[in-house]
């Protein structure tokens, strides 16, 4: 499995460790030319889809009445069958009327048992909910006694119902598997209990086959010296139990077959679970990581060369992985889904596990904003503060008005020369005068003209 996933560095499967360090962010690595990730849009149900489904909601469908008139029979049987009918047809529409059939049928033994037939005999049942929740107490009791007393036949024949209400057509194959899986847990846990049910069985069979007859016929025979009837009578006694090993053999093959394809099934069907899996978490890790790009590409990195970007996505991307497999919470969580995922259900669920930790405290945007910054250091350095233009005040000398620059502290490359000032001359005692009198004096501009400035004097 690649590491478009960011799955793999759970240590999910032993291909974990082949991965590629390369690859980019889709979102990143096809920058378009106006450097912001394009996130697509979820898609919303086709029409079709919503109408398929409305559809559905609203068949009516005309075995639900045959089944009504079932349930209303109380045969077991006959709802099976129903009920196996409508499933060909809808599925989901038949296990919710199972479902509905079963609450039905308890309803009528519980009503039953309080005897309970008129509406307001049940609404007098009903406004006594510690009594009616003693009965259903007592019901479950009930359940555990025959079990715990030994009494397994009513229990059983309880289970066999349900079986058969359940599978319908399919209940007599799934019995008969269910009677092996059984015996096979007793013998290791009582094997001389499994021996006596075997012995059982096979007295039973011998009993129905008509071997056991066979034979006493056989004996019968010896007994007279009519050894050519013996020989015969072996010989179909023979015959008979070598028909019996090879279907026995066929029913095994047949279930190895079936079990060998189920098996392959589902094999395959994991690995397109995992493809798909693979295919929808790189879209979303791209979708999320590529929305907390996104700021940065219009800002700080705007102007950056495609392939700088293109480099930054992969770093992205390698670190993503390397946090989620340090976070152990998450990797033995994803670990044990990825593990036990056989159903499109399962993977979704890991999908939003995927997704919520991506999400989960700002992952994302603090992971994508430190690897920028970490890239980039330049273009996030702090930009000095732009210089302030100092303040000025009105003053005048020597009758000449004009703007003197206020300084905090006296200068220290003030002008002591004489200057040609707005076209009349002062001298360096001149300049001496107004610097001690009137905290006021000259210093020389870029261009090397006297800039008039003024400071305060000190306390």
């Amino acid at each position: 499995m690649s590491e478009a996933a960011v799955l793999d560095v759970a240590a999910l499967d032993a291909s974990a460790s082949a991965v590629e360090t390369d690859s980019a962010i889709p979102e990143l690595n096809a920058i378009p030319d106006a450097e912001a990730p394009e996130i697509p849009a979820v898609e919303a149900d086709s029409a079709a889809d919503k109408a398929k489904t409305e559809t559905t909601a609203e068949k009516p469908v005309d075995a639900a009445k045959a089944l009504t008139d079932a349930v209303a029979a109380f045969t077991p049987k006959d709802i099976a069958g129903k009920l196996s009918e409508i499933k060909k047809t809808d599925p989901a529409l038949a296990t919710r009327l199972h479902q509905e059939v079963k609450n039905s049928l308890e309803a009528k033994r519980f009503l039953a048992a309080n005897n309970a037939k008129t509406f307001d005999e049940v609404k007098a049942l009903l406004s006594k909910p510690d009594e009616v929740t003693e009965q259903f107490r007592q019901s479950v009791e009930t359940t555990d006694e025959l079990l715990y007393r030994g009494d397994l036949k009513e229990l059983s024949g309880n289970i066999l119902d349900d079986i058969t209400a359940e599978l319908g057509d399919a209940a007599p194959a799934r019995l008969s598997e269910l009677s092996e899986a059984l015996l096979e847990k007793i013998t290791e846990a009582d094997p001389a209990g499994a021996t006596r049910i075997q012995r059982a069985q096979f007295l039973a069979a011998s009993e129905t086959s008509g071997l056991i007859n066979s034979l006493n016929k056989l004996n019968g025979y010896i007994v007279a010296g009519d050894t050519k009837s013996a020989a015969n009578l072996m010989k179909s006694i023979g015959k008979f139990f070598s028909e019996e090993i090879t279907a026995n053999e066929n029913v095994g093959k047949t279930r190895t077959e079936a079990k060998a394809a189920a098996e392959k099934e589902t094999t395959a069907t994991v690995t397109k679970l995992r493809g798909e899996l693979e295919v929808s978490a790189d879209k979303s890790m791209n979708q999320i990581l590529g929305g907390c790009l996104s700021p940065f590409l219009k800002n700080a990195l705007k102007g950056t060369p495609r392939p700088e970007l293109e480099s930054l996505a992969s770093q992205i991307r390698t670190e993503a992985k390397l946090a989620l497999g340090k976070d152990a919470a998450y990797v033995a969580e994803v670990t044990k889904l990825y593990q036990a995922m056989k159903t499109p259900a399962q993977k979704e669920k890991l999908m939003q596990k995927f997704e919520a930790v991506l999400k989960k405290d700002d992952f994302g945007k603090k992971l994508v904003e430190r690897v920028c910054r970490e890239k980039f250091p330049e273009k996030f350095a702090a930009k000095p503060a732009p210089a302030t233009k100092p303040t000025t005040v009105k003053t005048t000398i020597n009758g000449r008005s004009a703007d003197a620059y206020v300084f905090k502290a006296r200068p220290t490359n003030l002008m002591h020369e004489d200057i040609v000032w707005k076209g009349q001359q002062l001298t360096s005692r001149d300049l001496s005068t107004l610097q001690a009198a009137r905290q006021q004096g000259f210093v020389k501009s870029k261009t090397g003209q006297p800039v008039l400035v003024t400071w305060k004097a000190k306390e």
